[in-house]
């Protein structure tokens, strides 16, 4: 607890300004991904299982996967 107030102090002792910076084409990978491939793949094995909890966690996966594509294929390429 005592380093969390002198965290606090020292913070407010040198207030800082911050600026992040995100580029539409994250914003615009994040959309397509998450939202409308997570969507996609969530019917998808709902229709295939008939199961809520299996169709999420397919999604969770399917959208997992198709993130880690590129590194696989980085990996496969220079072995």
């Amino acid at each position: 607890m005592k380093t969390f107030i002198t965290r606090l102090k020292t913070m407010n002792a040198h207030p800082e300004f911050r600026v992040y910076v995100i580029e539409s084409s994250a914003i615009k990978r994040f959309f397509v991904l998450e939202i409308i491939l997570g969507t996609v793949v969530y019917n998808l094995a709902l229709y295939l299982s008939h199961n809520a909890l299996l169709a999420g966690v397919g999604s969770w996966a399917g959208t997992e996967s198709v993130k880690r594509l590129p590194i696989m294929f980085k990996r496969l390429a220079f072995a």
